[in-house]
């Protein structure tokens, strides 16, 4: 089934070190996930540490907000874990997925 053909139901904000950024976009792309909105220079401390763009906490952020059937969720998620788990050292990355309505 064509994603176009299915309701956009879920919305997820995809956060992640800058640098991934271009894997985590490749992997959207092969999933069909074409349409999102992106907000780059994101300050924040997670799991991983914090992200602040300065000499003592280096490194930003990036949120990719995308909207989907929610029966790609589950496997977007499943994508993007094996591209956090690609790295040698683990990078930081949170999925939220929420529910949506689009107007």
């Amino acid at each position: 089934m064509r994603i176009d053909t299915l309701p956009l139901n879920k919305l997820a904000f995809i956060i992640v070190e800058s640098n991934v950024e271009p894997d985590v976009m490749a992997a959207l792309e092969e999933m069909g996930l074409k349409h999102y909105t992106r907000f780059a220079d994101l300050h924040g401390h997670g799991e991983t540490g914090r992200r602040e763009g300065t000499a003592i906490f280096p490194g930003l952020n990036v949120m990719i907000m995308v909207a989907m059937p929610g029966e790609m969720v589950a496997g977007m998620v499943h994508k993007l874990h094996e591209v956090r788990d690609a790295f040698m050292i683990t990078p930081g990355m949170k999925i939220i997925v929420t529910d949506a309505e689009m107007f």
